[in-house]
């Protein structure tokens, strides 16, 4: 597979992996005991969040962003300082520029890096605080395939349909759970469920499933809201097994008081 043909395909594998694919941990204990004792030294720097600096070029070491690497709790890393001018700089037409001068604010930081390394609640398995993972979607690019759907004839994606789907459930679990616990309104009630609806056939449309919404439900779903609806209409004492033709004289009955029902409100 070539690089040009293969993207799509790379992109998506990428897309799909789940959290239990990715090595958090690399520098784990009985992997840093086969180093030798010059790739040991210092390791408390290894955690220092400073510049690194090669002559013009300054880029910092945020290793607060990465504590799961080191076996500590990820946390809300601190706000960084992008450094748009710094990025600017180059060394075209600064032969004689001194760069330790010029960075002489880094140069010091760089210098303190003893002073200056991470710190955080050590854990057994790698894991984040509580409001991380809210952090992070709100600030980063969730996927590297394009968003926007592809001529039929090249690699489809799967990872952003499945990245709608579990977004949507998410959404559906967090309205139906309010609506359950935090709504007195009937009202209310009735919108937060046509909300899901419109939610559901939002979805299933642009995973190329918005026909189902036309399907009739399946035979197992409609068994299922039939016990529902006898559930909630009918105690168990009340409940009375029917036999066919039971059931059909019985149908038949209920249709005969629906028709004269219907003639009183003429």
């Amino acid at each position: 597979m070539s690089s040009a043909t293969g993207l799509g395909v790379y992109r998506d594998a990428l897309d799909r992996m789940s959290e239990d694919q990715i090595t958090w941990m690399p520098f784990r204990p009985d992997m840093l005991a086969e180093l030798p004792p010059a790739g040991r030294e210092h390791t408390h720097i290894w955690r220092a969040r400073v510049p690194l600096i090669c002559f013009d070029i300054v880029e910092l070491h945020l290793p607060d962003r990465v504590m799961r690497q080191f076996g500590f709790e990820q946390v809300v890393p601190r706000p960084i300082d992008t450094y748009v001018e710094l990025h600017k700089l180059d060394r075209r037409g600064k032969h004689t520029e001194d760069w330790a001068l010029r960075h002489v604010r880094y140069v010091t930081m760089w210098e303190r890096r003893a002073e200056l390394a991470v710190v955080g609640t050590p854990t057994y398995v790698p894991s984040v605080s509580g409001d991380y993972m809210g952090w992070y979607y709100s600030i980063t690019r969730l996927f590297v395939s394009p968003s926007f759907r592809l001529p039929t004839h090249h690699y489809q994606p799967s990872s952003l349909a499945l990245h709608l789907t579990t977004r949507a459930l998410q959404r559906i679990h967090q309205r139906a759970t309010a609506t359950v616990t935090d709504i007195p309104d009937v009202d209310m009630y009735g919108q937060a469920l046509t909300g899901i609806a419109s939610l559901c056939s939002d979805v299933l449309g642009r995973v190329d499933y918005g026909h189902l919404i036309h399907m009739p439900p399946s035979q197992e779903m409609a068994s299922t809201s039939s016990a529902a609806a006898a559930s909630s209409s009918q105690t168990q004492h009340e409940r009375v097994v029917l036999q066919p033709r039971q059931r059909r004289r019985h149908r038949h009955e209920q249709q005969h008081l629906h028709d004269e029902a219907d003639d009183e409100n003429l």
